[in-house]
């Protein structure tokens, strides 16, 4: 018996000392990566200006030795209680009701207001419309419908209607190879398509296109994607990320002799009056620092009224005519991606993708409900059946957020209908 407790022992204490040292070697890791990614000036500590929106929040209390910077411990400290506070909130919302079987709510603001609680967000808003009108604007917390946040990935559908509206004009062809407007391509990308670059099938590497310098021009940081290797050809897998969406921007830049900037604020930011608007970088971003590579797939900076007024312009006006044509927001509402091979799959099962945006359990290749969720918690959604539309702004971690985001949903397609 002694011998078994023994032995026993020793397995616990080897199996917990691995465990250790893969916990350990894993956060070091992620220092490495954060620090790489966000210390702009190579100073070694992260200053106001460069940490992660999330990580602003908490600024003073991350800074534990008050010397006004994140230093590599103290970022090891928020990689730790940010794994602990997911598993808090996880147990809190224990009880809680989450989609679809959430319909019980007597109210938007109280479905809002409990969002906010359980997950100890700063605050949230909400703006919900039907067919072009506005109908439902909600708050809670610090959030009221002017706060402007990053909106991470829910940049890729106002990026995807800016690319679009060029093919509009007949600047940008959606099957035309890329060589056409960057002739100095080669080998894989030369033949890759607008298409395939904005449904993520281009055969792109998995990644963000975050790396780069504020300093960097476009033209350098796109030289440095297409060196990254490809693994698969063109229209066979899908693989979600940022790299094909900063290629499109640039071949579009190239193809109209214009700035991006100029494009979004020509093309989208004036019509749809997103008068807060600005694209930069998803992790850090200072107002009137120009940033020569904008990210297109997570680089937006809005407020809940600039992406609801957006929405907005995608309905069509007493002429017929929205921001885009019907013809147009059909392509980009249809299912391109299912019958792929899923690299990396969507948040849900059942979300496949179109041309900027993700569509919901389709119906025979038309999607009734497309959204372009945010890491950060924005979430921007259509209903085509009823005609009702919205988005949910706040700042936190999608994974939470978002069984939250679809009871709200839910229930403000009920309300308007």
């Amino acid at each position: 018996m002694k011998t078994y407790t023994k032995v026993t022992l020793l397995i616990l204490t080897v199996a917990l000392g691995v465990t250790t040292w893969l916990a350990t070697s894993w956060q070091s890791k992620q220092v490495d990566k954060m620090m790489g990614l966000m210390d702009v000036d190579r100073s070694g500590m992260l200053q106001t200006e460069e940490a992660s929106p999330l990580m602003r929040l908490r600024f003073i209390e991350l800074d534990s030795d008050g010397d006004g910077g994140i230093g590599r411990s103290e970022i090891a400290a928020y990689i730790r209680s940010s794994l602990f506070n997911v598993i808090l909130r996880k147990w809190r919302a224990r009880g809680l009701p989450v989609y679809p079987n959430n319909v019980e709510k007597e109210s938007l603001q109280a479905a809002l207001d409990e969002m906010v609680d359980v997950l100890e967000l700063p605050g949230a808003v909400m703006l919900v419309g039907r067919n072009g009108v506005e109908g439902i604007r909600v708050r809670s917390g610090d959030f009221d419908a002017n706060t402007v946040v990053s909106v991470a990935s829910a940049s890729k559908w106002v990026s995807s209607a800016v690319l679009m509206r060029l093919v509009e004009q007949g600047v940008l062809s959606l099957d035309a190879p890329l060589k056409r407007y960057i002739p100095e391509l080669t080998g894989h990308w030369a033949d890759t398509t607008l298409r395939q670059l904005l449904s993520h099938s281009s055969g792109a590497s998995w990644g963000h296109a975050i790396e780069n310098p504020p300093s960097m021009s476009y033209g350098e940081h796109v030289e440095q994607l297409i060196q990254i290797p490809v693994k698969n050809e063109p229209g066979v897998v899908f693989a979600y990320g940022g790299i094909s969406m900063q290629i499109a921007g640039y071949a579009a830049e190239r193809a109209s002799g214009k700035r991006w900037s100029q494009l979004f604020d020509e093309l989208v930011a004036t019509p749809s009056e997103m008068e807060q608007s600005v694209y930069g970088h998803p992790f850090w971003h200072s107002p009137g620092t120009e940033i020569h590579s904008p990210n297109l797939a997570g680089g937006l900076y809005a407020s809940g009224q600039d992406y609801f007024n957006f929405l907005t312009t995608l309905f069509p006006d007493e002429t017929g005519r929205g921001l885009l044509a019907k013809g147009t927001i059909d392509q980009m509402e249809s299912d391109l991606t299912s019958s792929l091979v899923q690299v990396v799959p969507g948040p849900r099962p059942d979300w496949f993708y179109g041309l900027g945006l993700w569509c919901e359990a389709p119906l025979e290749g038309r999607c009734m409900q497309v959204n372009s969720a945010g890491a950060f918690g924005t979430f921007p959604w259509v209903d085509r059946e009823t005609g009702t539309y919205g988005v949910l702004v706040t700042l936190g971690s999608i994974a939470e957020v978002l069984p939250f985001a679809l009871n709200l949903r839910r229930l403000a397609i009920e309300l308007e209908g």
